[in-house]
């Protein structure tokens, strides 16, 4: 069975600082983060652990403790028509890759969507391939690679494989949230059989109630979504990257604390693979 590495995205635990993510990552035995959310802000490129002298702190920190960089969680998306949209995300996207690259992070991930409501799928395509071509044309002299989560109007593989055919296979990978392809009707197994290849980072929750509407967010283990399936199908595939925690507590502050959670996930993850 392949040995499959647990991480958490900051998400989870949106106001900590380094110092305190590192704190619960080892206390937990994770063995890397997902960079997302730090000290209430996903604008890390504006905090000073990720600049200069600070950056150079915050990899001794990491490196100290043993915790590697599962991802950096980026906010990018080059679907909005118009040249200055493209060209802001590009420079965002050299600062994210060079934080990356420093971090040693071997991946940034990437929006596909959402899709303006005014603006049709061919116009958004258009800029999207555009966009990711000029990102895969930077990424490609760092050692980075750009993924494409499975969320928004890119949940299911249908629409991931439309952009990626597109921008040309190899060139980029996925982040396969398992629960979000599930609310817009796609069975787990036929996402990952048409995404297999191409999965390089792993998104876990768990949910009692979703739809295309949306989502409620549960422990894992609590909820309905066929975690051991996902699993034992990417665990079959050979899959040895991260399996990361994604708890949103940025966004849903009544979830349960990240003491809660994040201990939560490393002790019953296990169960599951």
């Amino acid at each position: 069975m392949t040995i499959m590495k647990i991480a958490f995205s900051t998400l989870g635990c949106p106001h900590y600082g380094i110092d305190e993510i590192i704190d619960i990552a080892v206390k937990n035995k994770y063995d890397g983060i997902e960079i997302r959310a730090v000290k209430g802000t996903t604008d890390i490129a504006s905090l000073p652990e990720f600049k200069e002298g600070g950056l150079a702190e915050t990899i001794k920190k990491l490196r100290d403790s043993g915790l590697a960089v599962a991802c950096l969680g980026t906010s990018l998306k080059f679907c909005e028509a118009g040249k200055a949209n493209q060209e802001k995300m590009l420079d965002d996207a050299k600062v994210c890759l060079e934080i990356a690259k420093a971090l040693n992070c071997k991946y940034i991930r990437t929006f596909g969507g959402p899709m303006p409501l005014m603006q049709g799928y061919t116009e958004s395509m258009k800029w999207t391939w555009d966009g990711y071509q000029r990102l895969c044309d930077l990424t490609d002299t760092m050692g980075v690679m750009p993924l494409i989560e499975t969320h928004d109007d890119f949940s299911t593989s249908p629409r991931v494989l439309d952009l990626i055919n597109g921008v040309g296979r190899g060139k980029m990978g996925v982040v396969w949230d398992i629960l979000h392809p599930l609310r817009y009707g796609e069975p787990v197994k036929a996402t990952f059989e048409a995404l297999k290849d191409m999965i390089f980072h792993v998104h876990v929750k768990d949910s009692a109630e979703f739809d295309a509407r949306g989502f409620d967010f549960s422990l894992l283990g609590e909820g309905k979504v066929p975690v051991a399936e996902c699993l034992a199908m990417l665990s079959g595939n050979g899959y040895d990257g991260y399996l990361s925690f994604e708890w949103e507590k940025l966004w849903h502050p009544e979830i349960p604390e990240p003491e809660v959670a994040i201990p939560h996930y490393a002790v019953n993850v296990g169960r599951f693979v």
